[in-house]
């Protein structure tokens, strides 16, 4: 009797052991996912009468003292219970189509490593009955319209040091998940799993031990989601790259450096480096092998416009030389040049050269736009000068000004739909729905422009600018000329960091309206050119001319 009864007491300690142990990180990971999710799902922590940032401070330490799943639920089921219950929610829609639903999963919620099925079931009840009210956390940025949410009152924590507590730390990285995870509108494009994401920046995190690791790991992550709309700016970015700057200005063309301008002439020339002049390697290196270990903080949606932000991250270093291998007529020299330090070059931007107008005649067949000088006021003015052309081109290949619907209204004859959006449903966060269609064109059957529209494109087009892009592509007769785009469509989120930091995200999905995407994509041009190094030395626009040739010859 007394060994059944022994054998009986012991049940529940086996039964313990019999459990798979949870790794710190693997808690951890599962803490950052319930928490962002009682945030934004459940009624009472949408109040934000509770202060949510401590409580998940300190739920920290216990999560990490929970020796398996058993104990881990038990820790979440006893939180959950203490914010009150959950009334059923009878306006809930909970017949989602799968479309609505590619940006968000919730199958995490029956791990069952990590959760028991009673506990999964609890959460599973509070995604199906979600608050429906306002979100002290997240909100609508116009409430007249279906917009991106923004959040307003996020606390900033700016007297923080520079290298935080970890469970400040873990903060960070826990709150910058979360609104990714339910509010960035194209998590499903980034090209890999959030909850890998999670996973790998989570030691990351942890174990920073410097202001610089803790720093850049917060770069590393906000480039994770491959978004050009992320603008996360860092002090600590220049000391990791270093603080010595190359005199010259460079442009990557044919996977080279093309030296195209000097921040201090004379400091190029003592080394003998000329406009025009081609790097092959950097240290070794060549441009691509000494780029790739750095990608991962640059922000960008695509490769091509990563390329076009490496001014400090290919050349920038610690020593005041480098080692650089240089080609002219088909032989490499390799030789050491000077770095300095970015206040001795005194570069001021030439201020001497003054822009014409941004349309003119560029011959007796071929009219042009600049789209990112010309202004509203002057539409009506530039179309009118170049309305007897056989071809005009508009030039996209800069940021434009606001005036794509005006010029679209010269060159359709009736408006039409070029762009659809998708905003955040706030009542279920992670669904994005449909907004509104975008349409641009005027009633004009007769009076609109009848001749070839070229439009001009690189990975200078971004943004307003691909959406300026979609506008004209609507009417007849228009060609893309260039390369792929920025791929970054849409409009600006801020994500409030501890600190006093920001990153950013673009807040709305962007499409055409067969549902297909730019983001990271970008505009796909109709003819590819791309600038070549002899071109560029020769100061030619390659992109340019292949517009004109292409009205000119008639094809």
């Amino acid at each position: 009797m007394k060994r059944i009864l022994l054998l009986f007491l012991c049940l529940p300690a086996l039964n313990v052991l019999a459990q798979p142990a949870l790794t710190e990180n693997q808690k951890l990971e599962s803490l950052s996912k319930i928490w962002g999710f009682l945030k934004y799902y459940h009624p009472e922590v949408a109040k934000g009468k509770r202060d949510w940032d401590a409580e998940l401070m300190a739920k920290i330490p216990q999560v990490k003292k929970a020796r398996n799943q058993q104990e881990l639920s038990k820790l979440y089921d006893s939180w959950v219970a203490s914010l009150g219950k959950v009334k059923r929610c009878g306006s809930c829609d909970n017949n989602i189509p799968d479309s609505l639903m590619r940006n968000i999963s919730f199958g995490w919620l029956q791990d069952a490593s990590t959760f028991t099925p009673e506990f999964s079931q609890k959460l599973e009840y509070i995604r199906q009955n979600r608050n429906q009210g306002r979100n002290y956390y997240v909100q609508r940025r116009y409430k007249l319209f279906k917009t991106q949410a923004y959040f307003p009152n996020e606390k900033l924590y700016e007297k923080l040091p520079e290298l935080p507590t970890e469970e400040f730390r873990l903060l960070s990285l826990f709150r910058y998940w979360n609104i990714i995870n339910y509010f960035f509108p194209y998590k499903y494009a980034i090209g890999e799993s959030w909850d890998n994401v999670l996973t790998d920046m989570l030691p990351k995190f942890r174990n920073a031990a410097t202001p610089l690791e803790y720093h850049m790991a917060l770069l590393e992550l906000s480039n994770r989601i491959n978004d050009g709309h992320n603008f996360f700016y860092t002090k600590y970015r220049y000391e990791y790259f270093g603080s010595y700057h190359v005199p010259f200005q460079f442009k990557i063309v044919e996977g080279k450096a093309l030296v195209t301008g000097f921040y201090h002439r004379n400091f190029a020339a003592n080394d003998g480096i000329q406009l025009g002049d081609v790097i092959t390697r950097v240290n070794g290196k060549t441009i691509e092998e000494a780029l790739k270990p750095n990608l991962k903080y640059i922000s960008g949606s695509n490769y091509s416009y990563k390329l076009s932000r490496v001014q400090n991250e290919l050349f920038n270093g610690h020593t005041s030389t480098l080692t650089v291998t240089f080609e002219k007529d088909g032989v490499e020299q390799t030789r050491e040049i000077r770095r300095y330090y970015f206040a001795r070059f005194g570069y001021k931007p030439d201020s001497a050269s003054v822009k014409g107008k941004p349309w003119r005649m560029l011959n007796s067949e071929v009219g042009y736009i600049h789209m990112g000088d010309l202004v509203a006021k002057d539409v009506n003015t530039a179309m009118k000068d170049v309305w007897n052309a056989k071809g005009i081109i508009l030039d996209l290949r800069h940021y434009p000004k606001p005036i794509s619907h005006a010029v679209a209204a010269h060159l359709k004859a009736e408006r039409s739909h070029y762009a659809l959006m998708t905003y955040p449903d706030l009542t279920y966060p992670g669904v994005f729905r449909p907004n509104y269609p975008w349409k641009a064109g005027n009633k004009n059957k007769k009076d609109y422009y009848k001749g070839k529209v070229v439009l001009l494109v690189n990975e200078g087009t971004m943004s307003a600018g691909e959406f300026a892009t979609m506008a004209q592509q609507t009417a007849p007769n228009v060609t893309t000329i260039g390369s792929q785009t920025a791929g970054a469509d849409g409009n600006i989120v801020y994500i409030p960091l501890p600190g006093g930091l920001k990153a950013s995200m673009s807040g709305l999905g962007v499409y055409y309206p067969d549902g297909r995407e730019t983001q990271r994509i970008g505009i796909v041009p109709d003819i590819e050119v791309k600038p070549s190094i002899q071109g560029v030395r020769e100061g030619k626009d390659e992109v340019l001319d292949a517009a004109i040739q292409f009205i000119t010859a008639g094809k």
